[in-house]
């Protein structure tokens, strides 16, 4: 009962979020350390106990840290858009592609000293969340008592990179536009608006449904954003400014070699010990684990999609955002 009150008062879902795992749990060498830097920063918890745990979240931390300089560089592009000020927006673009790499350079330190091992057995099943784990025995998911006799059976996505809201953020300002995968299930997806509101279910696209797993004023702050004005729009109506154009493709570009970067880190991470510790038959003790005996196309994320096909679709997605 605590735990669904906390998460009612949150606007978030009773599991483990990316909020919850990242960005509320991590404090800094000091108050005016750098908090891009990976070497300033410490978890707070872990489930495991590992370093490798620890590191796994505060790449995420110093990502976000690092990209936060680019939200008020693109608010201030977009209102500039209504002032047709394209020198101003060709810099807050080409800035985004610059920091957009430099996340990726972030990303790409996972390796240093984070086992794929260790995160595939010890830290990953933590981290699976009660959606789509029949394979794991859990058909209907995680029971939650809410007293007095009262119950429901209940799914939800684990702990997943889909949930960052500064990611969000680069594909709204960007105008990059994620449809449903043919896989995804979307039509059948639901979301349980408040965590005590049982009568309350709404079908979601996977997009919107991540956006429940981030904090309530990170969805309005977003919600917000998508009615300001488009800078895709803006770059390819400025015929007489192509540098605007390649300012902007260079932007999408950096958005899409970073999620090319995250597909690497999935196929070292999950794809190849998938392989390499499949059991001979499913051992039903946790998605991480039971999802072994299937293959890499049915692999489900924490974030409950499969998980190839939609980082793939997402890359592709932005990819072809892009300015002909």
């Amino acid at each position: 009962m605590p735990f669904l009150k906390i998460a009612s008062h949150l606007g978030l879902p009773p599991t483990a979020t990316y909020s919850a795992l990242n960005l509320w749990n991590f404090e800094a060498a000091s108050p005016d350390t750098d908090l891009s830097r990976i070497e300033n920063l410490k978890a707070l918890h872990t489930f495991t106990g590992t370093k490798d745990e620890e590191w796994f979240y505060l790449i995420s931390v110093a990502i976000e840290a690092h990209g936060a300089e680019i939200i008020p560089v693109m608010l201030h592009a977009m209102a500039a858009v209504r002032t047709k000020n394209s020198h101003l927006v060709l810099a807050a673009l080409v800035k985004f592609g610059y920091c957009v790499r430099e996340m990726g350079s972030i990303l790409r330190r996972m390796n240093e000293k984070c086992s794929p091992e260790v995160f595939y057995q010890e830290i990953r099943p933590f981290l699976a969340g009660s959606k789509n784990m029949a394979v794991a025995g859990l058909p209907n998911g995680v029971f939650y008592d809410e007293g007095n006799g009262k119950g429901e059976w209940r799914q939800f996505s684990g702990g997943s990179n889909a949930q960052s809201s500064l990611i969000a953020f680069c594909d709204v300002v960007l105008g990059v536009e994620h449809c449903d995968s043919k896989d995804s299930g979307s039509k059948n997806t639901f979301f349980q608006v408040g965590a005590l509101e049982s009568t309350k279910r709404f079908p979601l696209t996977k997009e919107q449904e991540m956006r429940n797993y981030m904090p309530r004023a990170h969805r309005t702050f977003l919600q917000r954003v998508e009615e300001m004005a488009s800078i895709r729009d803006f770059a390819a109506a400025q015929k007489s400014v192509p540098e605007l154009g390649e300012a902007y493709n260079f932007a999408v570009n950096e958005l899409r070699k970073f999620r090319d970067i995250h597909i690497q880190i999935i196929a070292r991470y999950i794809i190849r010990p998938s392989r390499q510790y499949a059991p001979k038959e499913d051992t039903g003790r946790n998605l991480a684990v039971a999802s072994l005996t299937t293959p890499d196309k049915d692999l489900h994320g924490t974030g409950g999609t499969q998980l190839l096909p939609f980082l793939r679709q997402s890359r592709d997605e932005t990819k072809n955002t892009a300015l002909c």
